[in-house]
């Protein structure tokens, strides 16, 4: 069967692709795709490369993902879950680019290298039917905290190899481990809330389980677990955004919105960083200001800690919006932010140019608009989105070449400013020179000065002394030649090419 183009109704600008089965081509431009009801399982390779792929459907049909579907998928950062899936083979979301993974109640094995390089994934929820994981399933996935394993769950060496903010917090994977099996020991609010996806309780069950019979609230809901997370943390990093469930947990233990977990993070960060709805982002914001208006939020650090996990851009813009509705008084310091940003480690070789450029350009913002001509801003919001080789892309240089762009186009409008203020003033001047001049036999020479000195007169000459369309005509005359951006990257092959030339 042919594939065929659909229009998702939800939004009429994306069309998606309906992949109808094994042998059929899957263009590599596409951005978004579903499975057919007719495909039972999705075969190896399927999806394999497409970098432009961000969001597939699947359908409750599916019994099985095969290997390397969709590895190295990079842009993909979304796969509507399907319950039905049992087998999911070896690299088949590697290097995909989700910031939280369901893996389905019926998989029982986490293969190898099933998530592998997933380094903007920081909360990954798994039954307690997995029984294994293989080695190297996780490995590289930077960013990952939020995630629990059974008890009696096999873990191979080197499962989890690489996945840097949980060896910050234990040190070795063993221990690591160790605490991911133990995690909700004596901790049953968090376990169901890490746990609610696959067992869903409604509202009134879970308000049961936090309350005894006596009306007495169950005080494990304020202890923190192994990552340090309280039972909210858990929800704000949960596949399951309920606005009512966040209304009961605030409502009943409203100091955990301001306790901070192992890496020093507060629940409103996990509810943006995991892209919540709307409707439970302003819940926070209006709970945060009526429990804790006084409290200090550490903006700067929350904003190092998404830019260091390559968050997506949207999340981390809602960050700042929340900021300035937040602390309007707090200033992002962008030097802090950068001095940890632009140098390059070990740690953080993930984030993508793109999201580095993102910031650079919220950190200017204020400046560039402040700039009054539209030509220099627009100079300066040039390249923002241009594709860079992660391999040659130089943070630090990069940053320092768009402060000295910004510095240079502020300096010549300084220039243009006083220029053009003297031009005016001149214009001015010569207006009321020639109205006193027009009007000197009427008035006698012994009231020139008194005429000179009115305010309705010179402001009258100044409307009428033509200066707005003067400077508008000189103006491009002024400007000086567009700035050339020093900051040059190449490939390899690129500079083997001008070595080749030089040569010549």
């Amino acid at each position: 069967m042919a594939a065929v183009l659909a229009n998702d109704k939800d939004d009429s600008a994306t069309e998606i692709f309906v992949y109808t089965g094994i042998g059929e081509f899957f263009p590599y431009d596409v951005v978004r795709a579903r499975i057919d009801p007719s495909v039972l399982a999705i075969p190896m390779y399927a999806f394999i490369e497409r970098r432009q792929l961000q969001k597939v459907e699947l359908h409750e049909g599916i019994r099985e993902i095969g290997r390397q579907a969709f590895d190295n998928c990079t842009a993909l950062k979304e796969v509507q879950s399907s319950d039905g899936v049992e087998r999911i083979g070896n690299s088949a979301f590697r290097g995909c680019n989700f910031a939280k993974f369901r893996c389905p109640p019926l998989v029982t094995t986490i293969s190898q290298w099933m998530l592998r390089s997933c380094t903007r994934m920081f909360s990954l929820e798994v039954s307690e039917t997995i029984i294994q994981v293989v080695e190297n399933a996780l490995g590289d996935c930077h960013s990952l905290r939020n995630v629990a394993l059974a008890s009696n769950t096999a873990v191979e060496w080197c499962a989890f190899s690489h996945c840097s903010d949980l060896l910050h917090i234990f040190g070795t994977e063993e221990a690591m481990v160790n605490a991911l099996r133990n995690r909700f020991a004596g901790l049953p609010i968090h376990g169901k809330m890490y746990y609610i996806s696959y067992y869903p309780v409604d509202l009134e069950e879970f308000r049961n389980i936090i309350m005894s019979e006596n009306g007495e609230l169950d005080p494990t809901g304020f202890q923190q677990d192994r990552l340090g997370m309280t039972p909210l943390h858990i929800l704000a990093c949960s596949t399951v955004q309920c606005l009512e469930l966040y209304q009961l947990m605030v409502d009943k233990y409203s100091a955990n919105l301001i306790v901070e977990d192992a890496w020093g993070a507060k629940p409103l960060l996990y509810a943006v960083w995991v892209d919540a709805p709307n409707e439970i982002v302003n819940f926070l914001l209006n709970s945060y200001q009526s429990f804790y208006p006084d409290h200090v939020f550490e903006w700067s650090t929350m904003v190092i800690t998404l830019g260091r996990r390559d968050a997506p851009t949207t999340g981390i813009q809602n960050l700042l919006d929340i900021q300035s509705t937040l602390s309007p008084e707090y200033n992002i310091d962008w030097d802090q932010v950068f001095g940890v940003l632009a140098v390059e480690t070990e740690l953080e070789y993930h984030m993508s140019p793109k999201t580095f450029c993102f910031l650079t350009r919220c950190s200017i913002a204020t400046r560039v608009n402040v700039i009054g001509v539209k030509h220099f801003r627009d100079t300066m919001a040039d390249n923002w989105l241009c594709e860079y080789n992660d391999c040659s892309f130089n943070r630090q240089e990069w940053h320092t070449e768009t402060l000295t762009k910004l510095e240079y186009y502020e300096s010549e409008y300084r220039k243009l400013k006083e220029s053009t203020s003297l031009l005016e003033l001149a214009l001015w001047k010569m207006r009321m020179d020639n109205s006193i001049l027009e009007q000197g036999d009427a008035i006698g020479r012994g009231n020139k000065k008194m005429k000179f000195d009115q305010s309705d007169f010179r402001l009258q000459c100044r409307v009428s002394c033509g200066a707005d369309h003067v400077v508008e005509n000189v103006w491009p005359y002024l400007l000086p030649n567009d700035y050339v951006r020093a900051y040059v990257y190449s490939t390899d092959e690129e500079d083997d090419d001008n070595s080749d030339s030089d040569n010549e």
